[in-house]
């Protein structure tokens, strides 16, 4: 049991790493290949007793391989209002056009084939056991399975090594003949082309990274999309010249709007967040700097700058290199810096053209730009690139600056957009700087972004059409699930609604914690890495109190719960961001980890009834995958309101529990 868990959840991570970088498109949907296999391992736990359907493990796996082979480069195009600016044909050449819905729902049925498999053999394994024994050792595998995983990333494996063991051990263990085992073996092994790459690569702990050198510099590309350009500025000819000449026009114009308001003066320490493979390094040292404070959260990224960047900026010693996210560092540092940069941060170069998608970008929001303002020196100023291909975007941007600097802000703007076509300059001490009347009635009065609507690619708070189009279809094969129930298990498949309940509110319940505990201590993977493994491992313990009698009450059980996530919604995060670090790291668990024990209390007390296993965990992964689908509520409501939503979750799984009948039952 725990194996086949670790197996799960390594195959799980795999697919969630592995297709959004070889088919860029699919990185739009936040979560859709954690869907996927919720909705595999529930169906395949509710036909725990049908027909052996082992042979969609690999089946399904080399399905998600021949959709990657197929659709790398593949140019994905939706109608109406959103817009993709992705550049295709950068890696692999001219590819396929394909509308972008009906790929998502490719991957999304393919990716989910294996986990069907997976979730019956887990399920049969579980029913041969006590439930909450059995329960308890699916959890310490998935615990499990996530530290391996953690410890391959910290390592920076690329995530097909792991196909080819996992399909390895499951023709060991559960196919019969050789003949069988060494196809689901083969099929394993055919991951291994996808090592070749079409340029030197790494993978980070959050992307495929590549490189390729040409004559004016390094190119590099993240998830096969164009990222950033290392510009050699040792070069010597006249393209070269050009280039060069073309580009510190942009870069420094931030440092000459510096100048004129400290009477000629560089910046003497600057901060670069994002600072990549070092352009913006180059040009702070080029501009007089004395020191500069690099910080970029991709370790890879970084490296490739400190090694192949043809201009060498991080060999200076004026220079200090941090791997951290950049709000994590304005919160922890309390240095002053005369300069701070946001340079093309991480997912804007990318999808900086895009409309109505859901990006969540909390480097880019009042909050963030406070927290800048707060580590500039009493004449400091901040300036803020973006590459913007839409108007209200630009809008977003700017009034975001004005909610933290008022009217002592400037917008500059350049005809290309190549590498950033916006400036915005924010500076609270120099009553000068600021825009004139046309750029503040063009521009002003958009709504900022925040960290309770950070999706700064929205033009307004919506879900967009082609989120509602994946819902749609990810709900006829939700109803297909309940049908499936229903027939197996008869009229007694409405008694299952509380677990459904439960398992759409834990989903919801760890994405809220995920983005607390970013916005507290950084958006970097070691963070949701811990976040992950601290649900499992509460989780588990919870599951082991009840095991030993030890656990409270439902009635408890349920209060505590209700009570917790209503705690959760009443303070916010803001309330914390202020407290002394240990302080801070007590109460966010404490935030946490209280409505995910009390959860998983009534979770394992109502699951020790069942008389079979299937049927409840697969309602409950179901549930899960829903959840998944309404997180993207919160593009409408804010990410604070989700708690509310979480709350009444919650209050439906208990009333619907056999539980809350019970005790009407007993009223009555």
């Amino acid at each position: 049991m725990a194996a086949l868990a670790a197996a799960v959840l390594l195959l799980e991570l795999t697919f969630i790493r592995l297709v959004p970088a070889e088919v860029r498109a699919i990185s739009y949907f936040t979560n859709l290949l954690l869907m996927a296999a919720f909705f595999g391992l529930g169906l395949g736990c509710i036909l725990q007793d049908a027909r052996r359907l082992g042979w969609l493990v690999p089946a399904g796996c080399a399905g998600v391989l021949a959709f990657v082979l197929a659709t790398r480069g593949l140019v994905v195009h939706a109608e109406g209002a959103v817009h993709l600016w992705l550049q295709y044909g950068d890696l692999i050449g001219q590819a396929r056009r394909l509308p972008l819905v009906p790929v998502a729902a490719t991957a999304f049925l393919l990716s989910a084939l294996p986990f069907v498999g997976l979730g019956q053999a887990l399920a049969n394994e579980m029913n041969h056991h006590p439930r909450l024994r059995g329960y308890g050792f699916d959890l310490g595998g998935s615990l499990l399975g996530t530290l391996v995983f953690t410890l391959a990333s910290f390592l920076q494996l690329p995530p097909w090594v792991w196909p080819p063991l996992l399909l390895g051990g499951w023709a060991a263990l559960f196919v019969r003949g050789w003949g069988k085992r060494a196809l689901c073996l083969a099929v394993g092994l055919a991951f291994l082309v996808l090592a070749r790459a079409p340029h030197p690569s790494a993978w980070s702990p959050y992307y495929l990274v590549q490189h390729q050198r040409d004559a004016h510099g390094l190119r590099v590309f993240v998830n096969s999309s164009f990222h950033q350009y290392a510009l050699d500025f040792s070069a010597s000819d006249p393209e070269s010249e050009r280039i060069q000449d073309m580009l510190l026009a942009k870069w420094g114009r931030l440092y000459d709007l510096y100048q004129e308001h400290h009477g000629g003066q560089p910046p003497r320490k600057v901060l670069i967040l994002g600072a990549g493979t070092g352009n913006d390094v180059n040009v702070a040292l080029s501009r007089g700097a004395e020191e500069v404070v690099a910080v970029e959260i991709d370790p890879v990224i970084l490296g490739l700058g400190q090694r192949e960047n043809p201009s060498r900026p991080y060999a200076s010693p004026k220079v200090r290199a941090v791997v951290d996210d950049a709000r994590h560092f304005l919160r922890a540092s309390e240095e002053r810096f005369d300069l701070i940069v946001f340079a093309t941060i991480d997912s804007q170069v990318l999808l900086s053209g895009a409309a109505n998608l859901r990006l969540e970008n909390y480097v880019h929001t009042v909050e963030s730009l406070r927290a800048a303002r707060e580590r500039l020196t009493p004449e400091g100023m901040v300036g803020v690139y973006y590459s913007v291909l839409r108007p209200w975007l630009r809008g977003r941007v700017y009034s975001t600056v004005e909610a933290v600097f008022g009217a002592h802000m400037r917008i500059e703007t350049f005809d290309t957009p190549f590498l950033f076509n916006t400036l915005i300059v924010g500076a609270p001490a120099h009553p000068a700087l600021k825009d004139n009347r046309f750029d503040l009635a063009r521009y002003a009065g958009q709504r900022p972004s925040s960290d309770d609507w950070p999706f700064l690619y929205l033009e307004r708070p919506t879900i967009a059409p082609l989120y509602l189009q994946l819902a749609a279809i990810v709900g006829l094969l939700i109803g297909g699930a309940f049908v499936v129930l229903r027939r197996r298990h008869g009229s007694g498949a409405g008694s299952y609604a509380s677990f459904f309940f439960l398992g759409l509110g834990f989903t919801l319940l760890e994405s809220s914690a995920i983005v607390r505990l970013s916005l507290l201590f950084g958006s970097t993977w070691t963070v949701n890495a811990v976040v992950f493994a601290s649900v499992l491992l509460t989780v588990f313990l919870a599951n082991l109190a009840v095991l030993r009698e030890r656990a409270p009450s439902l009635r408890v059980a349920w209060a505590g719960l209700l009570l917790s996530v209503l705690a959760g919604y009443l303070v916010p995060v803001g309330a914390l961001v202020e407290l002394a670090t240990p302080l801070r790291v007590l109460l966010a668990g404490l935030a946490i980890t209280a409505p995910v024990f009390c959860a998983a209390i009534c979770f394992s007390r109502l699951f020790a009834r069942q008389e079979t296993t299937g049927y409840a965990l697969g309602i409950n992964l179901i549930g899960a995958m829903c959840g998944g689908l309404l997180e993207y509520a919160s593009m409408l409501i804010g990410m604070r309101a989700v708690w509310l939503v979480v709350l009444g979750v919650y209050a439906l799984a208990c009333v619907t529990s056999p539980w809350a009948r019970a005790r009407v039952e007993e009223a009555s």
